[in-house]
């Protein structure tokens, strides 16, 4: 009995979310939940007796990976371990990740009776993560791609692209004269004006197509399944809306136009630098011709 105090007051006072499960098969609706500690009444949002009997589906939602579920289904099939991360849900629907460590129990005769499911919640872990990530591949000023995870999509775009034959291209954007506005206007406006320009260059996109920041006043356009004709009318569009839109910054009304070069993919093309170097010298003879203008690469 003292042993049995111990146990039972380290489930019932630990952090650590406990569920226990019977052995019911998964073909006959199974398992089913047989007890919760109050850490899982805590964290979930539901009471024990509001779970009770019920299959710990109920937990899951639309985002849980199926991946995740079906390992869970073969090993409690399997009468194995397993130790995972799955996305559930709480009892008010607030998305909750958690470390689940399963663990099958066995009665005195070796017979398969329960899984315990040990579980920790991981989700102010995975947001943290999760913006750590958005961090590294955005652009701060702008919200946009930033140069390494653009390339990192423009390859994965590129191998589609070879692979099933499908075309590609690549708009590249240089802000005319920009040196000039923050030497007149100061950086703070211009890093306001890099943000204006991003949202109307975006305004013109598809949903597919990726828009980067590169580098300073200049940005690049990722346009999936576009061919050379169509690409040019993308970069045209946004070269007028760029003209006509002024850009407005607190009592300052300053008129932007880029410079916009257009490359698609070709035969020779080994990989993706090789359309992102085309559309930036037919950019640079966008600039050289008189600005505010589309080229595109022979």
């Amino acid at each position: 009995m003292h042993f049995e105090h111990i146990f039972r007051s380290l489930v019932e006072n630990t952090n650590d979310v406990i569920m226990v499960l019977d052995a019911t098969p998964l073909e006959q609706g199974g398992p089913y939940i047989v007890y919760v500690n109050p850490a899982f009444e805590r964290l979930m949002g539901y009471r024990a007796e509001e779970v009770m009997g019920q299959n710990p589906k109920i937990l899951q939602g639309p985002d849980t990976d199926d991946k995740t579920r079906y390992k869970l289904r073969q090993a409690m099939r399997a009468g194995k371990s397993i130790r995972t991360q799955i996305l559930n849900y709480d009892k008010f629907g607030n998305e909750l990740w958690l470390d689940i460590n399963m663990v099958p129990l066995f009665d005195e005769d070796g017979e398969l009776a329960y899984y315990a499911a040990i579980e920790r919640d991981l989700t102010e872990y995975k947001r943290l993560q999760s913006h750590l990530e958005n961090m590294a591949n955005t652009d701060s000023l702008t919200g946009l791609s930033n140069r390494q995870s653009f390339m990192h999509r423009a390859e994965k775009e590129f191998s589609r692209a070879r692979r099933y034959a499908r075309p590609l291209s690549v708009v590249m954007i240089d802000v005319d004269h920009f040196k000039s506005v923050n030497d007149r206007y100061g950086h703070a406006v211009g890093d306001e004006v890099l943000r204006q320009v991003s949202s109307i260059c975006q305004c013109s996109l598809r949903g597919s197509d990726v828009l980067g920041r590169i580098g300073g006043e200049e940005f690049v356009v990722l346009l999936p399944d576009t061919p050379p004709d169509n690409a040019i009318f993308v970069a045209e569009r946004m070269r007028e809306q760029l003209e006509k839109t002024p850009i407005t910054v607190e009592e300052l009304v300053i008129r932007i136009t880029a410079s916009f070069g257009v490359a698609s993919l070709i035969d020779a093309d080994i990989n993706f630098n090789g359309i992102l170097e085309r559309a930036d010298v037919a950019m640079y003879h966008a600039k050289n011709d008189g600005r505010n203008r589309v080229k595109s690469a022979a």
